[in-house]
């Protein structure tokens, strides 16, 4: 008797365990990358919600690349941040090859100049000066409650470098780990949050960039309290091993401009 319970007790182990490693490998987006664009932007004289919402609506029938997964633009929402005047728009790609070559097809239509120069003081961001990352985003983006129907969140980016001797390797092998330990945590329902690494060669001002996402600034303070409770004290110290952020994240209210898996979405902005 005392065999058979032993041996039942094992198949039920074995099985919730499988069970187990079959929703988190389902849930595990950490291998998925993509190549991001961040291109920074300066509001014009006309610039205001009604204007945006004009010029988005204008510029979306001119996309034509399949591959652009998404856009979002995002608007400075606190002085301390490091380019304080500067918004961005921040472009989704399969791979840098495809981003490149949709570029040169852009510059070279018509109809994407003549939509620049009727937007030119509602809003102009500069191409040239784009900067590319790989981008890795380890949480679904609803998994801990719905965004906002107008297409709008918070953003809150860490400008983060590597200790010495360490490198992206360190990085991306850390992003399971405390996946892990913010799915554990209840203190995150009901926010939207997610988050977001953006790895870089050539990036000025970071090795890269770590972006936390929620659906509202109260909802980012919520995150907040639960990462300080239930994930610093285990991760920072793992975290600290390869890298080091700033003492306080740039903010920004963002919306997503452009969604590949809803061609029909528009924003709604607000003021």
């Amino acid at each position: 008797m005392k065999s058979k319970l032993s041996y039942l007790f094992i198949l039920l182990f074995v099985i919730s365990c499988s069970q187990e490693n079959t929703t988190v490998g389902e849930n595990d987006l950490s291998s998925r990358t993509y190549f991001n664009e961040f291109m920074p932007c300066q509001a014009g004289p006309d610039y205001s919600a009604e204007n945006m919402a004009k010029m988005i609506a204008d510029w979306q029938p001119l996309i034509t690349a399949d591959e652009l997964m998404g856009v979002w633009g995002y608007a400075p929402a606190s002085e301390k941040n490091l380019y304080p005047d500067t918004g961005w728009w921040e472009l989704q790609w399969t791979s840098k090859e495809a981003a490149d070559a949709a570029w040169s097809q852009w510059v070279q239509n018509a109809e994407a100049a003549a939509w620049q120069e009727k937007y030119a003081n509602v809003l102009v961001c500069d191409g040239e000066a784009r900067n590319g990352f790989e981008g890795v985003f380890p949480l679904g983006a609803e998994e801990f409650g719905e965004l906002p129907k107008s297409g709008y969140f918070f953003s809150a980016v860490w400008l983060c470098k590597y200790s010495e001797g360490s490198g992206v390797a360190d990085a991306k092998e850390f992003l399971p780990k405390f996946t892990q330990t913010v799915r554990n945590s209840s203190g995150y329902d009901g926010t939207s949050y997610h988050f977001g690494n953006y790895y870089s060669d050539s990036n000025p001002d970071a090795d890269f960039l770590w972006g936390d996402f929620t659906n509202s600034r109260e909802s980012m303070i919520q995150a907040t309290n639960a990462f300080q409770k239930d994930v610093q004290p285990t991760m920072f110290p793992m975290f600290s091993e390869f890298a080091a952020c700033g003492d306080t994240p740039d903010e920004y209210n963002g919306w997503m401009l452009y969604d590949a898996e809803n061609k029909d979405f528009m924003p709604k902005f607000t003021n």
